[in-house]
């Protein structure tokens, strides 16, 4: 950014300070203060500008990253991107620059407030809308480890609620994320992966947890069967928990004579050792395409699919 970037935050705002910082960071990309490709300042250093804790701008950067509009790479930093979602969203913003102005304009001349005016906007939409089509909301709590995506598209497909997800290692760094996260949905939905602990967590506050689970697709374990005796394959998933998920269903499924080594894009040393030294590489959904792309001969997808009773639970959920 060819400027420092300026944003401020109002505590006694009708609107929490992560959707303040959030909506302000979008309003700069819409108007093109802020340009595809720009970095956006580290968390911490934003965070330390705007007097907030470092996990309400990290919260805000998932969110973006969930939205298409920022990419997050560890040791890169948060980047915004030059794809569809930014020119959708700098076309609107645009518009709306010029409707603000107008509109603020109007209101100086007639001795109106901007905050009571808009304060006042809020509430005449609320009104204008039905409570009916308002779409379902559902908050998706996993860890960073494993793989998430394939949960919240699942979730999506069979609920047709909008679904956030947040990383159980953000939630336990401090209360304030936790508060954000559950203001969400009373709809909160976890993995067996970490269940105890989102329901400690959640019970603190009354809070319902539902927990679903995933099993690998029968043809994959029949695939890591055929393989010859003394094999030696890798599973890979967004981190090693997820990858130790992998192995522990060929486990279960009594596959034995193939020795399986683990690795997660979390860490890109290991994960290039692992690929070097195996035979084969299995890789879930959301590393598929980054560690095809290391080692397209040696790669193939661990595909998975929801427990028969998770997905009973989520059709009652609609």
């Amino acid at each position: 950014m060819p400027h420092k970037l300026m944003l401020r935050v109002d505590p006694h705002a009708t609107l929490n300070v992560s959707t303040q910082v959030k909506e302000q960071l979008k309003w700069l990309i819409g108007i093109g203060q802020i340009e595809p490709f720009d970095m956006l300042p580290p968390a911490g250093a934003l965070a330390d500008l705007l007097g907030l804790n470092r996990n309400t701008v990290n919260l805000v950067y998932n969110q973006l990253k969930d939205e298409g509009i920022v990419s997050m790479h560890k040791g890169k930093g948060t980047q915004v991107l030059n794809n569809e979602q930014v020119e959708e969203l700098r076309t609107r913003r645009k518009l709306m620059h010029e409707l603000v102005k107008r509109t603020t304009e109007e209101l100086s001349s007639v001795n109106i407030p901007a905050s009571e005016f808009f304060a006042a906007s809020l509430a005449y939409t609320l009104l204008q809308e039905p409570v009916l089509n308002t779409k379902q909301r559902i908050l998706f709590i996993e860890c960073k480890e494993h793989d998430y995506p394939f949960y919240q598209k699942a979730i999506e497909q069979m609920t047709g609620a909008e679904v956030k997800t947040v990383f159980l290692e953000d939630l336990l760094t401090g209360k304030q994320a936790l508060f954000e996260a559950l203001e969400y949905s009373n709809l909160i939905i976890t993995t067996l992966n970490h269940d105890n602990e989102v329901k400690a967590l959640c019970s603190k506050y009354d809070k319902k947890v539902s927990v679903i689970g995933a099993n690998a697709e029968t043809s994959v374990l029949l695939d890591i069967a055929r393989l010859t005796p003394g094999s030696n394959i890798s599973f890979v998933c967004l981190g090693k928990a997820g990858a130790q998920w992998m192995a522990s269903r060929m486990e279960e499924a009594g596959i034995e004579g193939v020795y399986a080594s683990l690795a997660g894009l979390d860490n890109r040393e290991d994960l290039l050792q692992q690929i070097e030294e195996s035979d084969l590489v299995y890789a879930s959904a959301a590393a598929y395409e980054e560690v095809l792309a290391l080692s397209p001969g040696k790669v193939k997808m661990f595909p998975m699919t929801l427990e028969k009773s998770s997905q009973s639970i989520l059709r009652e959920m609609v």
